[in-house]
C-alpha cells in the first residue's frame, strides 16, 4: 500500500447559541494552538468532533455530552480585569488521535469487503446494513453480519429483521463504515454518547445506526461526502420492551493512571464503572462491576498499538469492587448481594451504593495490580 500523504486534521464543537438548535463550529485552531475554548454557558456544549482526512479515509470521532457531563467537562475560570472579576466558561480540547487512528486502520481492513452497504461495529460484532437512497434521504435494513477469520472477513445472514440490545448506562459506542458516493474515500465514524432512549431501555441496531448518522449529518463535511441529508429512523416494535425487562445499573467515573509492566506511563484520565443491580459476581458473590474506556483516556503516543485497555479491565474492576466493598462493609455487601439475588433490592440500598461510589478515589494500575492513589498528572504522558 502506498504511503498516505495529504493528511489533514480538523476539530469541531457542537454547541448551542442562545438556546437555539445546536450547530457545529470550527475549533481547529484552538486544538492546534492548545488554547482553551470559550463557552457562554456550560450547558451549551453538546458534542465534539475530531476529523482526520487522508488519501483513502475520512475519519470522524464524535463524543456527545449530556448536561451533567458538560457541567463536569467545562471549567469556570475567574480572572481579574480592570479591577473587576470576570467569569468565563472554558473547555480544554484535544484531538482524539487514538480513536481516529483505530478508525483508519479498521477502514483499510474492511475496504476489500465494503461495497455500497454500511458496516456497523457494535461491541465485538460487525453488522451489514443495506442503504437505500431517495434523493438525500437514506433508509437502512439489516442484511447480514461479518465474522473475522484468518483469511479475512466472512459474511453470514441474520435470521431476525433487526437485532435488539439494552442501552448501557455509560452510553452507546458505535463505529460505522461506508463508501462516499461523491469522492473516492471511505467514511469511518465513531460515536460515543446517548441516543433518544434512556439507559436500560431496548434499542435496535438499525435504529441506533440511523440515529447516530443523523447526529453527524449536521456537519457539512460528512453530509456532503455521504450524499445524505437525513436517515429514516424506523419505529420501535411495541413488543421490544416486553420481551425483556431492562436491568438496573449504577454508573460512576473513576480517575485512573495506567502503566505498562515496566512502569512506563501508558494513559491517564477517567473510565466508567458500572454496578449491575440484577446479578452478583458469579465467583465472589459480591457486587458485579464492569469497566469501560469511553474515549476519556489520554494514551501515551509512544505506545500506540501496544497498550490496550482490555489488559487493565480485570484488575481495575476487582480493585473498584474492593474499594466499594470496604466503604459499605462486609455485612452490608452480603445483605445487598442477597437482595439482588432475590430481586428484593430496596431504594435505600441503592442510595447507599450510590453514596459509596460518589467522588471515587483515583487508581494507579498496571495489567497485574492496582492501588488507590491521589491522581496527579503522570510525567511522560503527552496529551494525545
Amino acid at each position: 500500500m502506498a504511503p498516505t500523504t495529504n493528511i489533514k486534521e480538523e476539530f469541531y464543537v457542537r454547541r448551542l447559541f442562545n438556546n437555539d438548535v445546536p450547530v457545529f463550529v470550527d475549533a481547529t485552531r484552538y486544538v492546534k494552538q492548545d488554547l482553551p475554548y470559550p463557552l457562554s454557558a456550560k450547558k451549551s456544549l453538546k458534542a465534539t468532533c475530531g476529523v482526520r482526512t487522508d488519501d483513502e479515509v475520512v475519519a470522524f470521532s464524535v463524543r456527545s455530552y449530556t448536561s451533567r457531563q458538560a457541567e463536569r467537562e467545562v471549567e469556570n475560570v475567574e480572572t481579574q480585569a480592570g479591577g473587576k472579576v470576570v467569569s468565563q466558561n472554558i473547555l480544554h480540547l484535544r484531538m482524539p488521535r487514538k480513536t481516529l487512528h483505530g478508525l483508519n486502520e479498521t477502514a483499510r481492513e474492511l475496504s476489500a469487503v465494503l461495497g455500497d452497504e454500511v458496516i456497523v461495529e457494535f461491541g465485538e460484532t460487525l453488522y451489514v446494513l443495506q442503504l437505500s437512497r431517495t434523493g438525500g434521504e437514506g433508509e437502512l435494513k439489516l442484511v447480514g453480519k461479518l465474522d473475522r477469520s484468518d483469511a479475512g472477513y466472512v459474511r453470514s445472514k441474520v435470521d431476525e429483521t433487526d437485532v435488539e440490545f439494552e442501552l448501557p448506562i455509560s452510553g452507546v459506542r458505535l463505529r460505522i463504515f461506508m463508501r462516499s458516493p461523491i469522492r473516492e474515500r471511505i467514511l469511518a465514524y465513531s460515536f460515543g454518547g446517548y441516543l433518544t432512549r434512556k439507559p436500560g431501555e431496548i434499542e435496535t441496531i438499525t435504529r441506533a445506526t440511523a440515529l447516530t448518522l443523523n447526529n453527524v449529518l449536521g456537519l457539512s463535511t460528512f453530509r456532503m461526502l455521504s450524499g445524505l441529508e437525513t436517515v429514516d429512523v424506523p419505529a420501535l416494535s411495541p413488543e421490544a420492551g416486553r420481551r425483556r425487562q431492562p436491568s438496573a445499573r449504577i454508573a460512576f467515573d473513576v480517575p485512573v493512571m495506567l502503566f505498562t509492566p515496566d512502569n512506563t506511563p501508558a494513559a491517564r484520565g477517567h473510565i466508567t464503572a458500572e454496578i449491575d443491580l440484577d446479578g452478583v459476581d458469579p465467583v465472589t458473590g459480591g457486587l458485579q462491576i464492569v469497566v469501560s474506556e469511553n474515549d476519556r483516556l489520554e494514551w501515551n503516543p509512544a505506545l500506540a498499538g501496544q497498550a490496550k485497555f482490555q489488559a487493565y479491565e480485570q484488575v481495575l474492576a476487582e480493585t473498584i469492587a474492593s474499594v466499594v466493598h470496604s466503604v459499605l462493609g462486609a455485612d452490608k455487601v452480603r445483605d445487598i448481594a442477597y437482595d439482588i439475588m432475590l430481586s428484593e433490592l430496596k431504594p435505600e440500598a441503592v442510595a447507599e451504593i450510590q453514596a459509596a461510589t460518589g467522588d471515587f478515589p483515583g487508581l494507579a494500575a498496571n495489567p497485574a495490580q492496582a492501588e488507590v492513589r491521589p491522581v496527579q498528572p503522570a510525567p511522560g504522558v503527552p496529551v494525545a
